[in-house]
């Protein structure tokens, strides 16, 4: 199993650069990852910039889906442009997965990788939403030689009530799932017994998760990004984080992210690409 953000970097050693599609790629700090990422011998950076096309993010996805870039990164654009252009339904990357966006932390208080999902792309949760956030999870957990993902239905507490229509979503989904064997499902589920024993034992909670979670699935987009940015800007972790569910993985940063949070980013990507599954 792949613990740490050092392991990912040991992966990625000694292997062939691949063609990384930017769009637009301005400001300092994406020259500066694009330098630093090539340095490395991981990536070719293949600029897509306004004043060269209309739309350079439709030209970005075409280079993709031709075959000529393997990854896609997003730079001075807006997400919803770069969305729009993935998800054309005639020139787009889309794929019958709904897209989801993953961040995976590596935080000084847990000892492995913790995968907070989603953050970034779906503002509305329903079964069919977490049905492809589930999967896309688990597909990126399986790259780092996780069997048996242990997933987290976060909620603000494990009883099912009307009051907090996410703890009703979380036990529908849970119920759903429960004869499978690739994963262990619990929820609703709150964050301190998800990732605490300890919580477990004094809450009195029965889990077989608890202290061992893989996945956190968040209530809601707000929830699961501010999770992440807590953890990042209080608690020290280190992160990265890809939008799964298109024929490449693809690389969204945020113009506050460290530079080492960037390159974590991108080397999620290829450690997806290393993989080679479902057209990767």
């Amino acid at each position: 199993m792949i613990t740490s953000y050092s392991d990912i970097y040991s992966r990625l050693e000694n292997t062939k650069p691949v063609r990384l599609a930017v769009i637009n790629p301005q400001s300092n700090y994406l020259k500066t990852t694009l330098g630093k990422a090539s340095k490395l011998g991981w990536i070719e950076p293949i600029s897509f910039f306004k004043n060269d096309y209309e739309n350079p993010s439709k030209v970005a996805v075409d280079s993709v889906k031709n075959g000529e870039c393997q990854l896609l990164m997003k730079g001075d654009v807006d997400t919803a442009t770069l969305l729009k252009a993935v998800l054309d339904s005639e020139t787009g990357i889309k794929t019958n997965n709904l897209l989801s966006h993953i961040a995976v932390v590596e935080s000084p208080q847990y000892h492995k990788l913790l995968f907070i999902t989603d953050g970034g792309v779906n503002t509305h949760l329903d079964e069919q939403t977490i049905d492809s956030i589930l999967e896309n999870s688990i597909e990126l957990c399986s790259t780092f030689q996780i069997e048996q993902s242990k997933i987290a239905l976060l909620t603000l507490v494990e009883k099912v009530t009307s009051k907090l229509p996410e703890t009703e979503l979380a036990d529908v989904v849970c119920k759903k799932y429960k004869n499978q064997t690739e994963f262990m499902m619990e929820g609703p589920i709150a964050l301190d017994v998800a990732v605490s024993k300890d919580a477990s034992v004094k809450k009195g909670i029965d889990s077989k998760i608890s202290g061992e979670t893989d996945i956190i699935i968040g209530p809601s987009i707000s929830a699961s990004n501010m999770i992440v940015k807590t953890l990042m800007s209080l608690g020290g972790a280190k992160g990265g984080g890809i939008i799964l569910g298109a024929k490449c993985p693809i690389v969204l940063l945020s113009r506050s992210d460290l530079i080492d949070t960037k390159l974590n980013s991108i080397a999620l990507s290829l450690m997806m690409l290393k993989r080679g599954k479902n057209g990767y």
